[in-house]
């Protein structure tokens, strides 16, 4: 699922949640009762969507924390995988150089020899 899609499917949600809530509160509100029943049923579905509220970030807090914790993995991972590439890269130019400087050398040695004889 992506980004997006996660997203509109938590707003979709949430839509449904805030009309589920307004939806109750003008219920109450409309509903022939006494005062004192009125809030004391407010309160109560009030506690009952805190707790459901509190329910679904406890469930999202989780799962965030799982997948950085994936996310974290994967880097890891990778930054290792890449780590070793560079640690041959650097093996193979440091042969070139090595190679290079002895080629050098024996090219100087070449053309010392021939003074030397003189």
């Amino acid at each position: 699922m992506s980004n997006d899609d996660g997203r509109a499917l938590s707003y979709l949600i949430a839509g449904f949640g805030l009309g589920t809530l307004v939806g109750t509160v003008v219920g109450l509100l409309v509903a022939p009762k006494a005062g004192r029943e009125l809030r004391a049923d407010i309160a109560e579905y009030g506690k009952d969507y805190l707790d459901k509220a509190k329910d679904v970030g406890r469930e999202t807090y989780e799962r965030s924390r799982e997948r950085a914790r994936e996310a974290y993995e994967e880097g890891r991972r990778r930054a290792g995988e890449y780590s070793g590439r560079i640690g041959e890269k650097l093996a193979e130019v440091k042969d070139h150089i090595v190679e290079a400087a002895q080629h050098l050398g024996e090219a100087a040695d070449a053309e010392a020899q021939p003074d030397q004889e003189a």
